[in-house]
């Protein structure tokens, strides 16, 4: 997995994530639901890793970056870790649903899929998901048209195909387009959470208090302390078999 956040644009992240990760699951189960351990791998901050607690007894959140875990949110039936390349430092067969939220993208190879199987339990559930949040528009309005080349690479609906498969199954795979109405000073964080969007409001505004420059542009323009973002979101799930 690639560390894709410093202290900064963590500190944003942790700030504020869209509430897209529930919604996401709840597709899937009801609130009657239950697993006794679930793994989020990526967990980030720990938003995944609380929306899969809804349907957990215990859950672990794992990731790559210390900065990113440093800022996790605390809850009594989670716990994170910290991990090094592509190995879950986790005994065999002991977890009964491992998530994916944003981050298989950069996760995906044969030896994580083979680390996924391995402490999975028979039966277990894979769940791969994450959001696209249109983002480009409110820089538009904001008057920044930029130079910088937009991302085309990152792939939203990674999944494992083109992986050995022998020992899951998919059973489900889904997109769908959503609304998100925001905040004001939550878009402001969600803009700064990522790099390249900060890089492109320290060079407009500057890079002293840019958090409060960009809510007043916000504000300045959109003239309301609420707006409506468009997203789409993804899903795939597997089932294991061994």
């Amino acid at each position: 997995m690639s560390k894709e956040y410093d202290k900064i644009t963590a500190s944003h992240y942790a700030a504020y994530r869209p509430s897209l990760h529930a919604t996401i699951l709840k597709v899937l189960f009801d609130s009657s639901e239950r697993f006794e351990l679930g793994l989020d791998v990526g967990c980030g901050t720990g938003y995944s890793s609380i929306a899969l607690a809804n349907y957990c007894t215990n859950v672990v959140g794992v990731d790559p970056s210390k900065e990113m875990l440093d800022k996790s949110f605390q809850n009594p039936i989670i716990t994170y870790q910290l991990i090094d390349s592509n190995t879950l430092n986790f005994d065999s067969e002991i977890f009964d649903i491992i998530t994916f939220a944003g981050s298989l993208y950069y996760a995906k190879s044969q030896a994580i899929l083979d680390e996924t199987v391995r402490v999975a339990n028979k039966n277990c559930r894979i769940i791969i998901y994450d959001f696209e949040i249109f983002l480009e528009p409110i820089f538009v309005q904001l008057g920044l048209k930029s130079d910088l080349p937009q991302s085309i690479d990152y792939d939203h609906q990674a999944n494992f195909s083109g992986l050995n498969e022998q020992f899951i199954t998919m059973d489900n795979e889904l997109k769908k387009s959503v609304l998100l109405d925001i905040k004001i000073i939550d878009l402001a964080h969600l803009l700064l959470s990522i790099k390249d969007n900060y890089s492109r409001l320290a060079d407009a505004f500057g890079s002293t208090n840019l958090y409060e420059k960009t809510t007043n542009q916000l504000q300045s323009v959109f003239k309301s302390e609420m707006t409506t973002l468009k997203a789409m979101t993804y899903l795939t799930s597997y089932q294991v078999s061994k």
